[in-house]
C-alpha cells in the first residue's frame, strides 16, 4: 500500500512541478500514468486550435505477438460509429434521398406497422423513437450477439418490441435505432452500409484507416482486443459486426477522427444547417442531438466547457471522442483493453489543454484488484473504506467499481461478485446500473426474492429500464 501511495505522490511531483513543462510533456506523462495503473493501451490524440499538440500510443496491438500499439493502429471504436453513421444519414438527406419526417414504413415497407408507421427518421437519430435496445433480449450477449444473420431476420428480433415511450416523448439510447438507419440507408441507394460509408465519408476526407468490420476480414494493424481482469489480460469474447452495422461495427485511428473532426469543421460533408442541426441539444437529460452527446462537459469542480462527444464500448475495445468547437479543439482516444476510466482520462486532458492543476490520484478499484487477488472481497471492502477516506491519495469511481464486480461475475465468482455489488449499490442508491448488477447476481445465486427487491429498487431509480422489467417479470411469473 504504501509503494502505490509513494507512486501516486511521484507522479503528482513529476507531471505539475515544473511550470516550465509543455502541454505536451503534461499529457505525455499524464498518460504514462494511465499505462502504468493497467488503465490505458491505446492510442491518443488532442488538437488545440486546429492544430495537434500531443499523439501518442502505449501498450501491445497483440499480446501474442508483442505488437505494440502505434498512433496508426487501427481499433474497433464501438458506439463511436454513431455518430459517423449520422452524418451519414444527414448526407443523404441533403441529397434528397431520405426526409427526416418520413416513417420507417416509408423506407422499409415490411417493418412491423404499429412502430414503423410512428417512428420518424429524425427520432432514430436523436435516440427519441422509443425504440428499446439489445439488452431488453436476456441471451443476447454470448449467443445472438455471435450469429451471422441477414439484415431482414436480425431487424425481426425488435421490430415488433413494446416501445418504451411514445416516439417523441422522452430519450431511450437505443443501437437498434441505429441499425435500422444503416438497413434504410442501404434500401434508399441500393449500396451496402460499408460501401456508402467509404464512398461518402472516408474517401472524402481521406480516412484510409478506417471502415466497417467483419471477423472474415483481414484488416492490416488491427489491434486485437482484451479484456483486463483481476491482474492479468484475457483475449475478448467474439462478436458478429454484422449485428451492429450502423451502431458499432466501424474501426478507425486516431488521425482519421481527427480528419472526421476537420471534415466537419469545415462542412466539407454536410451543409452549414445541417451540421447545426446534428449538434443541437435534444431532450434532457443527455440533450443528444443526431449522434451526438451536446452538452457542458466538466472538466474540474468548477470548470466547465461546451462540447460534441461520444463513446463506444465493444468487446475489449473503448473509444471516446470529444470535439471542442468554441476552440477548434479534440480529444479522442482509442483503447484495446476494457475497462477503463474514459470521462476520468478525458477531464484531465482537458485540464492540461486548459492550464488547469491535475492532481492525479489512484483509482481505487485498480488498488483492490491485487486484494481480492490476494485475500479475497471481504478484504477488499474493508480496503475500500480506508482508501475512501484518503482523497488525498485515492478517488473512487462508481462504474469502475461496478466493472470490478462485473470480472468477478464474469469468472463465475458470485459470492465474491455480490459482496463487491452489494458494496457498490450502497455507496451508489441511485445509480441503476449497480442496482441491476446486484440483482442479477442474487438472481444467479438463487436469491430470488432478493432480486427481486433490488429488479424494483432499479425501477423505482429508472421507470423505463426494459432489463429491469422484463426480469422481473419473468421472476414474478
Amino acid at each position: 500500500m504504501k509503494s502505490c501511495l509513494l507512486i501516486v505522490g511521484l507522479f503528482a511531483l513529476v507531471i505539475y512541478s515544473s511550470i516550465a513543462q509543455s502541454k505536451k510533456e503534461k499529457m505525455d506523462e499524464l498518460m504514462k500514468a494511465y499505462h502504468g495503473f493497467n488503465m490505458f493501451d491505446g492510442s491518443v490524440l488532442v488538437v488545440e486550435n486546429g492544430k495537434i499538440v500531443y499523439k501518442n500510443a502505449f501498450g501491445m496491438a497483440n499480446r501474442e505477438w508483442d505488437i505494440p500499439n502505434t498512433t496508426d493502429t487501427k481499433f474497433m471504436i464501438g458506439s463511436v460509429s454513431k455518430p459517423i453513421t449520422a452524418i451519414l444519414v444527414l448526407i443523404q438527406v441533403q441529397k434528397g434521398l431520405i426526409s427526416l419526417d418520413k416513417t420507417i414504413l416509408d423506407y422499409i415497407p415490411e417493418f412491423s406497422k404499429k412502430n414503423g408507421s410512428r417512428i420518424t427518421i429524425r427520432q432514430l437519430l436523436g435516440h427519441a423513437s422509443g425504440m428499446p435496445n439489445y439488452d431488453i433480449i436476456k441471451d443476447f450477449f454470448p449467443r445472438i450477439s455471435r450469429q451471422n444473420v441477414t439484415r431482414e431476420d436480425y431487424m425481426k428480433l425488435y421490430m415488433d418490441s413494446t416501445l418504451v415511450f411514445e416516439p417523441g416523448k422522452s430519450y431511450y439510447y437505443s443501437s437498434w435505432g441505429y441499425f435500422t438507419l444503416g438497413y434504410i440507408m442501404e434500401r434508399v441507394t441500393g449500396k451496402t452500409y460499408s460501401q456508402l460509408m467509404k464512398e461518402d465519408i472516408f474517401d472524402k476526407l481521406d480516412m484510409k484507416d478506417s471502415g466497417s468490420y467483419y471477423h472474415t476480414q483481414i484488416v492490416k494493424k488491427r489491434a486485437t482486443g482484451y479484456d483486463y481482469t483481476l491482474g492479468g489480460f484475457t483475449s475478448a469474447d467474439f462478436r458478429d459486426q454484422s449485428n451492429t452495422m450502423g451502431t458499432g461495427d466501424l474501426y478507425s485511428t486516431v488521425e482519421d477522427l481527427f480528419k472526421l473532426h476537420i471534415g466537419i469543421t469545415n462542412n466539407t460533408l454536410l451543409n452549414k444547417k445541417l451540421t447545426e442541426e446534428m449538434f443541437t441539444p435534444g431532450i434532457r437529460p443527455w440533450r443528444y442531438g443526431f449522434g451526438w452527446f451536446n452538452q457542458n462537459f466538466k472538466y474540474t469542480p468548477t470548470d466547465s466547457v461546451f462540447v460534441n462527444y461520444h463513446l463506444g464500448m465493444t468487446e475489449g475495445f473503448l473509444s471516446f471522442l470529444v470535439r471542442i468547437p468554441s476552440t477548434n479543439s479534440l480529444v479522442v482516444f482509442l483503447c484495446n483493453s476494457s475497462p477503463t476510466h474514459f470521462f476520468g482520462i478525458a477531464s484531465n486532458l482537458m485540464k492540461v489543454l486548459y492550464n488547469k492543476l491535475v492532481n492525479l490520484k489512484q483509482p481505487v478499484h485498480k488498488a483492490l484488484e491485487s486484494v481480492i487477488v490476494k485475500n479475497g472481497a471481504v478484504k477488499a471492502v474493508e480496503e475500500y473504506r480506508k482508501m475512501k477516506a484518503d482523497t488525498a491519495h485515492y478517488y473512487v469511481d462508481w462504474l469502475a467499481m461496478n466493472q470490478l464486480g462485473d470480472q468477478l461475475f464474469a469468472l463465475k465468482r458470485y459470492e465474491d461478485a455480490r459482496i463487491i455489488f452489494e458494496n457498490n449499490a450502497l455507496e451508489f442508491p441511485e445509480r441503476d446500473l449497480a442496482l441491476l448488477s446486484l440483482a442479477k447476481t442474487y438472481e444467479e445465486l438463487g436469491r430470488k426474492e432478493d432480486a427481486i427487491v433490488y429488479y424494483k429498487k432499479v425501477l423505482a431509480v429508472n421507470p423505463g429500464y426494459e432489463e429491469a422489467k422484463n426480469r422481473l417479470k419473468e421472476l414474478s411469473n
